[in-house]
């Protein structure tokens, strides 16, 4: 019986020296940080896009988020009570073409020339999509009401966030509220 414990014990003890040196050492740090690095870096190269998908991602979420706001319209409500999911709905989009911007300011001038283009491109072809004559008929129906309307035709412009350049210029308040410089 005395043999089993002191076996026991010494298997203990073993294991516990085993945890001791290989836990927390510089050499261990060294170790597991030179194994992280190549997961870190597939993580990097996964979210790292073309100019040219930036612009493809950012033109689609405006046709996207036309889509919605005639959508949203069609029915002609009232003003004040389409006012809130309008509001909401243009936030929404505002934060995702914010991102679309930061991954735009990232890029060299060439790059961003590039997202430019893209985006240009998709909404000049837009210009001849149902969605965009929906939209003009919706915006006219709410030009008597000039604040909602305002909100409305900003719809048209919403790529501005992904050009931080652009937005201050264009939109200098804006670009304080949401932090850009």
């Amino acid at each position: 019986m005395k043999t089993q414990t002191i076996k026991i014990f010494s298997l203990c003890l073993l294991m516990a020296l085993v945890v001791f040196a290989c836990g927390g050492g510089e050499e261990t740090s060294r170790i597991t940080e030179s194994a992280d690095k190549p997961v870190e870096q597939k993580a990097e190269q996964k979210e790292k896009i073309s100019p040219a998908e930036i612009g493809q991602q950012a033109s689609e979420l405006y046709v996207k988020t036309m889509g919605e706001l005639v959508d949203l319209l069609k029915d002609k409500p009232e003003a004040s009570l389409a006012l809130p999911n309008v509001e909401v709905l243009k936030e929404a989009c505002v934060v995702k073409m914010v991102e679309f911007g930061k991954k735009r300011e990232s890029l060299d001038e060439a790059g961003r020339s590039a997202v430019d283009s893209q985006i240009r491109m998709k909404m000049n072809s837009f210009y001849n999509d149902p969605v965009f004559a929906s939209f003009n008929e919706l915006q006219q129906h709410y030009f008597q009401n000039r604040a909602f309307h305002k909100i409305v035709m900003s719809f048209n412009v919403i790529t501005q966030y992904a050009n931080f350049d652009l937005l201050k210029k264009q939109e200098p308040e804006e670009a304080l509220r949401l932090g850009i410089q």
